[in-house]
């Protein structure tokens, strides 16, 4: 029978109590043996949770503990984050590991970055060298046909656990993972953004995953397997990026590699937006200054980037979101005037106030700041035409 909204309130709270309780105790622990206990009764509850669509109870208990008690909010995340990106599972009779796997690839261009189906040679081609390079001897693999934008990913804790079990299913059952593209969300557009293929890897329990951890394998061999595979599937993936530059970035578990592809966005979306003023209207970065300022909600989210002509406060041509991810603010307002300066940016100003995480009405697009001290939609340069350049490769 369906849950009335007052019992299931009543549940997620006491769950959420419940949860928070165990991650303070875990976050006090002095041994490995106490806090394999804690882990344990931790992950039993919330893989329940998860498995019952009752992960509201998780995201208030990491709400409660984010504000009283760190340590314990980042064991507890590191530990839903994990139960809902992996899972055990049996295939014939036998209990074997599944890992929902995200591949980011960096991009940026003058046009609009794709977002699409994959075709069955692509999706193959990509299982070939997660086998031939990731992959340990008897995993099974399913690879998602889409190229996913951030905005068309799973979001919740909730979600993710749903998508990781659908690739599961198909990876068990050795079929194509087919997506359907009405089911997801329409991407904001960004002159540079990330976008994610998804597998899932599955081993019998205890095994390796990965070829670098089998016996007898040189745990250092990763580095070159990650390296060669990041070649070989952006080969694989130029016929789909015509037309834009991008670079594929490490595989890994769907919450790490997300952290890693925002972390590494930072840097390439500046000097995306530097090379494309320069590409499309002959701006140099000479004629361009820079405007920093933080961005929050409850609490600061990310720092926002304007750029603008010199001669110009008011407008706004070009705009890079730099997430902060945790990092101080003081340190990450260094590392965004190193990025500058490295692209020949030196005129910087940054705004003590802070700004509300504002997004545009009609198009959904992020607000940034100017000199002036205003957060602006970003607007070509009104007086400039369109340089004709050569395509991006």
């Amino acid at each position: 029978m369906r849950r009335t909204r007052y019992i299931s309130r009543a549940r997620h709270s006491a769950d959420a109590e419940t949860l928070a309780k165990l991650a303070r105790r875990l976050a006090e622990s002095g041994s490995r043996i106490e806090d394999r206990l804690w882990e344990r009764r931790l992950a039993e509850l919330i893989n329940d949770r998860l498995t019952r669509g009752f992960a509201d109870a998780i995201e208030a208990a990491l709400d409660d503990l984010a504000r009283t008690n760190a340590r314990a909010y980042d064991d507890l995340a590191d530990l839903a984050e994990s139960s809902a990106e992996s899972a055990t599972i049996d295939i014939d009779g036998k209990p074997h590991d599944a890992l929902l796997l995200a591949i980011p690839v960096l991009a940026w261009s003058r046009y609009k970055l794709p977002t699409t189906t994959l075709s069955s040679t692509l999706v193959d081609n990509v299982a070939v060298q997660i086998t031939g390079h990731l992959a340990a001897r008897g995993t099974r693999l399913a690879v998602a046909d889409y190229l996913y934008s951030i905005d068309q990913l799973p979001e919740s804790l909730g979600e993710v656990h749903d998508a990781a079990h659908v690739l599961f299913e198909a990876a068990a059952q050795g079929k194509r993972m087919k997506v359907d593209p009405k089911s997801l969300r329409e991407p904001v557009s960004m002159l540079a953004d990330t976008r994610y293929l998804l597998a899932a890897l599955i081993a019998p329990q205890g095994q390796a995953l990965y070829h670098w951890q089998e016996t007898g394998v040189d745990p250092d061999a990763k580095q070159g397997a990650i390296t060669t595979f990041c070649e070989q599937t952006g080969n694989a993936l130029q016929p789909l990026m015509t037309g834009c530059r991008y670079r594929v970035l490490a595989p890994n578990a769907f919450h790490a590699a997300l952290r890693d592809a925002d972390r590494q966005l930072r840097e390439f979306s500046v000097e995306a937006a530097v090379s494309y003023l320069k590409l499309a209207y002959d701006l140099k970065p000479g004629e361009l200054q820079a405007t920093v300022a933080a961005f929050e909600d409850k609490r600061v989210e990310e720092a926002r980037i304007g750029i603008s002509k010199a001669s110009d406060d008011d407008a706004v041509i070009e705009g890079v979101v730099w997430p902060l991810l945790g990092d101080d603010e003081d340190k990450a307002q260094e590392e965004i005037e190193a990025a500058l300066r490295t692209q020949g940016i030196t005129r910087i100003t940054t705004h003590a106030q802070r700004f509300p995480l504002e997004y545009c009405d009609d198009c959904g697009a992020p607000m940034f700041p100017n000199p002036a001290g205003h957060a602006v939609h970003a607007e070509p340069p009104e007086e400039a035409d369109e340089q004709p350049t050569a395509p991006l490769h």
